[in-house]
């Protein structure tokens, strides 16, 4: 309960930092959309261009929808600590956290949640001038709309625990940004931001099949777009996106109880 009451403490400080500094969150929530935008202007053009006016089984339409909920899909996914906890190590600040009665996760957990409560103010007025723009297609039943939402759910709370836990690499090194491109790089490439995972051939395909970003981002928006057309398959989704998350705590555990050991200001 402690913890939970500490949560809820640092989610209302974290909305009140980030309402002051409503021009850098609304710079980030812009990127959030310009991508995807820039995507869907370049994929629909060769789609277009392409015999029978499609590219990877997606016409116009599809791929207007399915970079309308990559948007959505993005913003409710976002996390960035494996930048945030090299700067608080080199910076001497993880120190006050480690002296704290509960793990600065929490403190992680509220701030990425309180970034995401703030921009909605932003992003929402953008996404629907986008929809309105680009007409997105939806094929999307009730039953693939519920379990779209649960899988984004699950998909936010999986990057979150994998990103933290990658970037626990700092207590190792001196600096972990060339750690959290890579991390991101390959989270757009064989993840579904950048094309879909239709479009994907050969290693790039067998990469995206055994790293957990496609039960990030590719999944949730293929369920909210109505291209996952069966039950079962969805389902096994959420299970996948469990066991992943299992696994990601499990490894937060294990290397945080070593990375504490470890921990000296400035990477040890």
């Amino acid at each position: 309960m402690r913890a939970f009451r500490a949560f809820a403490a640092y989610l209302r400080a974290g909305i009140g930092v980030m309402m002051q500094y409503r021009g850098e969150i609304l710079l980030w929530a812009i990127w959030g959309l310009v991508n995807p935008a820039v995507l869907y202007a370049m994929w629909s053009a060769a789609a277009e261009n392409n015999a029978g006016g499609t590219i990877a089984g997606y016409d116009r339409g599809g791929i207007a929808a399915y970079y309308f909920i990559i948007m959505i899909v993005g913003h409710f996914t976002t996390a960035w600590d494996t930048y945030e906890i090299g700067y608080l190590i080199r910076t001497g600040r993880m120190s006050s956290l480690l002296l704290r009665p509960i793990l600065p996760i929490w403190k992680a957990m509220a701030d990425n949640l309180a970034y995401k409560v703030a921009t909605l103010m932003f992003v929402v007025p953008m996404w629907f001038l986008f929809a309105w723009l680009v007409s997105p297609d939806f094929q999307t039943s009730g039953w693939q709309l519920a379990l779209g939402v649960v899988a984004m759910l699950l998909a936010g709370i999986l990057n979150f625990i994998l990103g933290y836990t990658v970037a626990l690499v700092a207590f190792w090194v001196t600096k972990l940004d060339a750690v959290g491109e890579v991390y991101f790089g390959l989270g757009v490439l064989v993840g579904g931001r950048f094309a879909p995972l239709d479009a994907l051939k050969g290693p790039l395909l067998w990469v995206a099949e055994v790293l957990p970003f496609r039960w990030i981002y590719a999944f949730p928006t293929e369920l909210l777009i109505g291209r996952t057309t069966q039950q079962a398959e969805a389902l096994a989704g959420i299970v996948y996106q469990v066991v992943w998350i299992a696994a990601g705590l499990l490894a937060f555990r294990l290397l945080w109880t070593a990375a504490v050991k470890r921990y000296a200001a400035v990477g040890g």
